[in-house]
């Protein structure tokens, strides 16, 4: 309940909302009330043929006729007790009718005091006055409905206002967390499940506590403030089976909650799959792989159905809770007041159940304010289930809410000088796990418009540095510097703004052409772009295309191939004309006329440009002054071409290699 309790703070930003809502709620209780209180005068219209003016004018006699005869009995009693008659039996009469006479007075005052203004503003016949209540009932019912509309969009703003805000904490906090700390969330699936699916629960449990559970149990003390009008000490009877039900409610939210939990994880659990079959479908056909999906997919499907009928099955026990308390509340109350009207007493067995008799209209007024308890009950019988559910979900959203990167930027940041983009890896150890080193003591240094190409078999670290110097993750020991300073010394923004980065596996978004290739410099003209294009020789297939530049890549680029995707990539890079280029075997995917073509652009825009490039391919070699040659987390050496076909003997098996490829 703790973070639920934090969401409700967050609600309370929109405190002008909530104080609105909350007026409209009290009217609406009101008005309930008042709605259902006009049962009286109906009656005694229509049965009796009464109006408000006789029915003051009884009401002052009948208490009239009541404390006169109070006081009789008060007299006989003392009288009684003079003369030596059982004292315990007259003390108790005489305490019952000062009490009589008390309450009675006290009405009495009221009625005289109001009485006046009813005879001058109502009129004096029955049909009239039928006709005067039932308006204003009609008007009662058209203004509760005008404020109860009021009431729910203010309570709909509020919380989706909430949500939203808690939407666009989160998300801006996914997107400050580094690739480490994303892959410790449970997929992609889980991941959007948490932000769009889990803050939609705690949007209505938001709703549901300014909603329902203000306005409800408002109208609810309405009713019951005019039941107690009536008649309170038969209402306390009437109550008595509260706490019972009460108890019931408390354990089944307790076993909704925790059935709620492992719904949730399922649910989340089952977007995952869906997701995963979805974007890798190409493989999954490939492969013949749709029968397992689909098993895996329905299999945890069918664990999430199992949880959420458990759920419903709580939610049903917790309305026939409320159900079935309203109908014990209304029974008690039924046989208790027929009992004292058909038998003219005030006493059931010794107890005292009202000051005077009660007539028929009085019990079916109190009745009348017993049922309309009874509508606010049932709408409360899912409500703490659903308040649970909430709690729930926002337990698993604000640990991403609350999530500090780990990397940081420096309380106080130095300026990057582009024009002094030296790269240098310092003693550089790293390892993703503790214990298995990555990385152990590099030490690279690529001087400020040199190009360096990385080699090296799979596995030997040649990603993880790129991964350092663009603070994807920092080193355990070590430090990794650009210019004179250590990146960690920058801001993170400004090292990655430094830099263009195009990797192997191409990243498209499902957008058109020339806006993938102005990602990141969203202000590029499409002049800007199309020269962009031209230096990677993408220009020439995109003027191909139906829609040019306007063409959508699909998703993930799926409508190109990977050679076009990888252009668009190189374009993107290229378009950026940052200080620094790392190329991670951003030619893996280009036919040979196409990487000659490139290869002829990139050695024209690496020139004076700090270039880290990781390849495989012979040809790209060609444009790095140096090479640096990687085995098991270490260099092994660094040098030109000539210089390690003479001195490395990896360098030369790995050429060796490369040579029996292409052959």
């Amino acid at each position: 309940m703790k973070n639920l309790r934090r969401a409700l703070g967050m609600a309370f930003r929109y405190k002008w909302s909530l104080v609105c809502s909350t007026i409209c709620a009290f009217l609406v209780a009101i008005l309930w009330g008042a709605n259902i209180g006009g049962v009286l005068p109906i009656i005694e219209i229509v049965f009796k043929g009464n109006s408000l003016h006789t029915m003051v004018d009884e009401s002052i006699e009948r208490s009239e006729k009541t404390v006169a005869d109070a006081k009789l009995a008060v007299k006989e009693a003392r009288i009684s007790l003079a003369s030596g008659g059982d004292a315990e039996k007259c003390l108790r009469e005489i305490n019952l009718k000062e009490a009589v006479i008390r309450d009675e007075r006290v009405s009495l005052e009221r009625t005289r005091r109001y009485g006046p203004w009813v005879k001058k503003y109502t009129p004096a016949e029955s049909f009239p006055t039928l006709i005067m209540v039932f308006g204003v009932l009609f008007l009662g019912t058209v203004l509760r409905c005008f404020f109860l509309a009021i009431n729910m969009y203010l309570v709909t703003r509020v919380g989706q206002r909430t949500v939203l805000d808690i939407q666009d904490h989160v998300f801006r906090n996914t997107l400050r967390m580094e690739v480490s700390e994303l892959d410790d969330v449970n997929g992609t699936g889980d991941l959007i499940s948490r932000i769009r699916g889990e803050t939609a629960t705690i949007s209505r449990a938001i709703t549901t506590l300014f909603g329902k559970t203000l306005r409800e149990p408002l109208k609810m003390a309405a009713c019951i403030g005019g039941a107690a009008f009536v008649n309170w000490r038969l209402l306390i009877l009437s109550l008595i089976v509260v706490p019972i039900a009460g108890f019931f409610m408390l354990t089944i939210a307790r076993l909704t909650k925790r059935a709620h939990r492992r719904a949730v994880e399922d649910s989340a659990l089952l977007l995952n799959r869906l997701f995963q079959a979805v974007s890798y479908s190409r493989l999954v056909k490939a492969f013949n792989m749709e029968k397992q999906e689909h098993a895996r997919f329905s299999d945890t499907a069918t664990d999430v159905y199992r949880k959420q009928m458990k759920i419903s099955l709580f939610n049903a026990l917790g309305r026939s809770n409320s159900e079935i308390l309203g109908v014990a509340i209304i029974s008690m109350s039924a046989i208790a007041g027929a009992y004292l009207v058909l038998n003219g007493a005030t006493h059931i067995g010794g107890l005292r159940l009202a000051s005077s008799q009660m007539t028929p209209s009085e019990i079916m007024v109190f009745f009348a304010f017993l049922i309309g308890v009874a509508d606010p009950l049932r709408k409360m019988g899912d409500v703490y289930n659903q308040i649970q559910s909430g709690a729930v979900s926002a337990d698993r959203v604000f640990p991403l809410f609350d999530q500090v990167p780990n990397v940081r930027d420096p309380l106080t940041p130095v300026k990057l000088d582009p024009e002094q983009a030296s790269v240098e890896f310092r003693d550089i150890r790293f390892a993703y796990d503790p214990g298995t080193d990555v990385l152990k003591s590099v030490n690279v240094d690529v001087p400020n418009g040199s190009s360096l190409a990385i080699v090296g078999a799979n596995g030997c670290g040649k990603s993880t540095l790129i991964n350092l110097l663009l603070r994807f993750f920092d080193p355990g020991e070590g430090s990794v510097r650009i210019g004179e300073h250590d990146i960690t010394d920058y801001r993170v923004r400004d090292v990655r703004q430094s830099i263009g980065y195009v990797t192997q596996q191409t990243m498209l978004f499902n957008d058109t052409i020339a806006n993938n290739i102005r990602y990141g410099c969203p202000d590029a003209t499409i002049q800007q772009v199309m020269v962009a294009a031209r230096q990677a020789h993408a220009h020439e297939f995109i003027a191909e295309l139906p829609d040019g530049y306007d063409t959508s890549v699909g998703e993930h680029g799926g409508k190109l191939s990977g050679g076009q995707r990888q252009r668009l990539a190189l374009a993107r890079a290229i378009l950026k004309n940052a200080p620094i280029l790392v190329l991670d075997e951003a030619t893996s995917q280009i036919d040979p006329e196409s990487e000659r073509l490139i290869h002829r652009s990139l050695a024209d825009f690496t020139t004076n440009r700090t270039t880290l490039m990781i390849t495989h391919r012979l040809s790209t070699l060609d444009l790095a002054d140096r090479i640096l040659v990687m085995n098991e987390g270490q260099v092994v050496d660094c040098g030109t071409h000539a210089e390690l076909m003479l001195r490395c003997r990896s360098y030369q098996r790995l050429r060796a290699s490369q040579f029996e490829e292409a052959a």
